[in-house]
C-alpha cells in the first residue's frame, strides 16, 4: 500500500505516551469469534486486539510475524511453522504450538463448535501436528504454492487465546489476542480498546508499545456523517471505502483540515452470477454474458466513484499472477442485448434479476446505477433488495448457498491467487478428497458456502489445482492465466472495479507515528494503510 495525499506531514516529533483517540468506521462489528467475517473498518478495529502468524509488507512480501518463519517442502505439501518465542496473550496465556494448532484446527473445521467459512478456505489442510513447543507442521492434501496467502488472508487469519475459544457462548464477545490493545467494552456499533501491558513488541529505540492508552471505534454508517465528523474533529480518524468517493474527494481538497492516506487497490472487484440458484437465469451462459457486456464499469468508476477505482478488464489487477484480459467480456450494449434475447430463449422467455444494497444512501445509489444499465440491455431488474450489511453477508455465505442472483463484489483480495480462487471453484473439497473434514458435518455444510458462483464446472477446479501445484513460477503463471481466461470467457465472474481503502486524520489531533517505518517491524515494514486492516495503530501517538 502507498501513502496518500499528505503522508509526509505525519508528526515528526518523538513518540508520546498516553491519551486516547476516536475512530469513525463504516459498519457494525458483528463479533470476535472464528465465524465473524468482518469487512473494512470493523476488521481494522479488531486487528488492534489480534495479530497473525505472518504479515504482508508494503512491497508485497509475506514475512513472519507471530511466526518467525513458514517454510515449505519442495512439493509445497508440507509447511513448517516456527513460532516466535516469548509472546503472550493479553491474559498472560503463552502463544505456543498447542495454541497455534488449536487455532488452525478450529479454522479448518476440526472443532465442530465453531462453524465458519474458514472450513472452506482451509479445505486443503489435511493435518496439523506439533513438532515441539514452538513448531507446528501443516500437511496439505495437494501441493499449494500460494499457501502463505491462505495463512494471511488479507489480514483475517488471526490467533486467538485458548481461553477465548474455550467457551463457545462467550467467544463472540470476549476477544483475547496478542495485539497491542485489549477489549474494554463492546456493543455492535462501538468497540473500546485499551493498552495491553503484556504486549511483546518494542519500538525502534526499545521503547514499550503501544503509545496510546485507549481507542474508541464507532460505526458511523453514512459516509457524509463520517466525513463531517473527521472534518470537525469529533473523531480523530475516519475510515472510507472507494464507493464513498464523493466524500473522499471532498476531504482530499481540505488539506488544511485533514490528512489523507490510501491503501493499494488489492480488493478485486468481481460480480459473480449465481449459476445454480433455483430459478436463476444464470444457469445459461448467454444470460451471464449478457450481464457481463451490459455494465460499463468505466462509466461506473467515473460517475459513481469519481474515478477513484481501477478497472483492469480482468477479475484481478495488473501485476497479479492471475491477470489477463483474455476471454473477458467488455462493455458492449449491442452484444448485451443480443445475449439477452438468446438468454430469454434459453430461459423460457424471461430474464429477470434482483440486485441488493445496504441501508446507506451511497450503496443504494451505486446499485441503482448498475440496475439502470442492465435495464438498457433488456434485462428485467426488480426494485433493490435493501437490508443491513450484516444481513447481506448472511444471505451470501450460508449453508445451502448464496440466496442472491449475484455476489455483488466478492471478498477476493491480495497479491496472489490464494484468497481469490476459493470463491471461484465448485466446492471446497474435491469429490476425491481424502480429507476427513470433507465428510464431517461442517465439511458437508460448508462445502459450497464460499463457492459464490454456485456452478458445477469441475474443469475450472482442475485448472486451479494444476496452477497451485506448479513448482516452477513460470509454469504456475501460465496455468493461472489459463484459469482466469476460463473464468472470464464462461461468465463465471464479471470483472468490475478494483478498490482500496482511505483513512483521514484531523490535523488538530496531531497524530504521529502513522508511517510504519518508525516502528521496529518483524520481517519488514508494513504500509501506512495495511490493506483492509487500515492503520497500524501500534505505533500511533497523539501530539
Amino acid at each position: 500500500a502507498t501513502s496518500g495525499t499528505q503522508a509526509a506531514t505525519s508528526n515528526p516529533n518523538k513518540p508520546k505516551y498516553g491519551g486516547e483517540i476516536k475512530v469513525a468506521i463504516d459498519g457494525n462489528i458483528a463479533g470476535f469469534c472464528f465465524q465473524n467475517a468482518l469487512p473494512g473498518g470493523p476488521l481494522g478495529s479488531t486487528r488492534t486486539i489480534y495479530e497473525s502468524l505472518i504479515e504482508r509488507t508494503k512491497d508485497g512480501k509475506y514475512v513472519g510475524y507471530l511466526a518467525s518463519s513458514m517454510k515449505a517442502s519442495k512439493d509445497f505439501k508440507v509447511w513448517t511453522v516456527k513460532i516466535r518465542p516469548g509472546i503472550t496473550y493479553s491474559n498472560g496465556e503463552p502463544l505456543d504450538a498447542t495454541n497455534v494448532k488449536m487455532n488452525i484446527d478450529i479454522g479448518r473445521g476440526a472443532d465442530p463448535r465453531y462453524p465458519s467459512t474458514g472450513v472452506g478456505v482451509n479445505a486443503n489442510i489435511l493435518a496439523v501436528d506439533i513438532i515441539d513447543p514452538l513448531t507446528v507442521q501443516i500437511t496439505l492434501e495437494r501441493g499449494q504454492n500460494d499457501f502463505l496467502g491462505i495463512m494471511y488472508r488479507a489480514g483475517r487469519y488471526v490467533m486467538r487465546a485458548t481461553a477465548q475459544a474455550a467457551d463457545r457462548t462467550t467467544c463472540v464477545r470476549n476477544p483475547i489476542g496478542t495485539g497491542p490493545f485489549k477489549l474494554e467494552s463492546y456493543v455492535e456499533n462501538q468497540v473500546v480498546v485499551v493498552r495491553n501491558d503484556n504486549y511483546w513488541r518494542k519500538d525502534a529505540s526499545g521503547g514499550k508499545l503501544p503509545y496510546l492508552d485507549k481507542i474508541t471505534f464507532t460505526a458511523v454508517k453514512e459516509g457524509s456523517q463520517r466525513a463531517a465528523a473527521v472534518r470537525s474533529g469529533t473523531y480523530d480518524v475516519g475510515f472510507f471505502v472507494t464507493a464513498e468517493a464523493t466524500f473522499i474527494k471532498d476531504l482530499q481538497k481540505r488539506k488544511s483540515v485533514v490528512t489523507g492516506y490510501e491503501s493499494s487497490k488489492t480488493a478485486w472487484g468481481q460480480w459473480m452470477p449465481n449459476v445454480n440458484k433455483p430459478g436463476s437465469p444464470f444457469k445459461h451462459k448467454n444470460c451471464r454474458l449478457s450481464a457481463a457486456h451490459a455494465i460499463d464499469w468505466n462509466a461506473y468508476n467515473r460517475v459513481r466513484l469519481r474515478g477513484m477505482g481501477e478497472y483492469s478488464g480482468s477479475v484481478v489487477g495488473k501485476g497479479h499472477p492471475m491477470y489477463t484480459t483474455s476471454g473477458a467480456p467488455k462493455f458492449n450494449l449491442k452484444l448485451a442485448k443480443e445475449y439477452a434475447e438468446k438468454c430469454k430463449v434459453d430461459n423460457g422467455g424471461t430474464f429477470k434479476v434482483t440486485l441488493y444494497a445496504d441501508t446507506s444512501t451511497q450503496s443504494q445509489n451505486n446499485s441503482k446505477f448498475i440496475r439502470n444499465q442492465m435495464l438498457k440491455a433488456g434485462i428485467e431488474v426488480n426494485e433493490l433488495d435493501i437490508k443491513e450489511a450484516v444481513q447481506i453477508v448472511a444471505s451470501i455465505y450460508r449453508g445451502g448457498g448464496n440466496l442472491n442472483d449475484f455476489a455483488q463484489g466478492t471478498p477476493a483480495e491480495g497479491g496472489d491467487p490464494a484468497y481469490v480462487v476459493p470463491f471461484f471453484i465448485t466446492k471446497a473439497f474435491p469429490s476425491n478428497s481424502v480429507n476427513p473434514i470433507a465428510t464431517s458435518a461442517l465439511g458437508r455444510g460448508f462445502n459450497t458456502v464460499i463457492a459464490l458462483g454456485n456452478h458445477s464446472d469441475t474443469a475450472l477446479d482442475d485448472l486451479v489445482y494444476n496452477a497451485q501445484a506448479a513448482t516452477d513460477p513460470k509454469v504456475a503463471r501460465k496455468r493461472w492465466i489459463a484459469a482466469t481466461r476460463y473464468i472470464q470467457q464462461n461468465g463465471y465472474a464479471i470483472p468490475s472495479i478494483h478498490s482500496g481503502f482511505y483513512l483521514f486524520t484531523n490535523n488538530k489531533s496531531k497524530l504521529g507515528g502513522i508511517r510504519t517505518s518508525r516502528l521496529k517491524m518483524p520481517g519488514g515494514q508494513l504500509a501506512e494503510v495495511a490493506e483492509t486492516k487500515g492503520f497500524e495503530y501500534t505505533g500511533i501517538w497523539k501530539g
